[in-house]
């Protein structure tokens, strides 16, 4: 079990070392998960996108796409510096912005964000202060898209042994959740049955 434990740690929770780096810098499974955030989120060059987990960078160049500006966080450095080395040309342009920092404790001013997501890591962190954290930096309006993995059977997003180590919500406990934090018309739908797509806005 330490082994798995390690494995985790290692992998997923914190990646970092040469094979997490490899495993990142493109998670082809990831990608049905970056469209339909990026469909749920409706970017336009206008917005300014606060992007919490952002692994190796893969969403961030996507999101760009847009045209908008993109602040991407995570708490590895490994995977701060994939996503710089991923997405070079809009760092020097000042569209990307990327920072090693804890999602609970964002050293970013309030109200900055017109827009938030956060995709396969809510399992893996304290949910309430991060919710708390998230609406402090958007703006009135702002919205917030969140992808996760459900909790209910069958779980074949992830491998059990894996999944017994994640704190999984269920759809009244997410929508619970991000009402005690403040966000208004809080909204989970399911996707493929083994994942929960979450929307919601920060009251004006």
């Amino acid at each position: 079990m330490a082994l798995i434990d390690a494995f985790i740690d290692h992998m997923l929770r914190r990646p970092r070392g040469p094979f997490a780096r490899l495993m990142w810098r493109d998670m082809k499974s990831h990608h049905d998960i970056f469209r339909d955030t990026l469909a749920a989120l409706q970017l336009s060059a206008d917005d300014q996108l606060l992007e919490i987990g952002c692994g190796g960078g893969t969403f961030a160049g996507l999101a760009l796409e847009s045209g908008c500006h993109v602040t991407a966080v995570d708490h590895s450095a490994d995977m701060v510096a994939l996503t710089i080395s991923a997405n070079e040309g809009a760092v020097r342009e000042a569209r990307l912005e990327v920072l090693r920092a804890d999602a609970a404790a964002l050293p970013l001013p309030p109200g900055r964000f017109t827009c938030a997501t956060a995709m396969n890591m809510l399992f893996f962190v304290d949910a309430p202060p991060v919710f708390s954290e998230l609406r402090r930096v958007l703006a009135p309006g702002g919205r917030l898209v969140l992808h996760t993995v459900a909790p209910e059977p069958p779980r074949s997003a992830v491998p059990p042994l894996v999944a017994k180590r994640m704190h999984l919500h269920s759809d009244t406990e997410l929508v619970a959740l991000l009402e005690t934090a403040g966000f208004g018309e809080p909204r989970v739908s399911r996707v493929n049955g083994a994942f929960q797509l979450v929307t919601a806005i920060r009251p004006a």
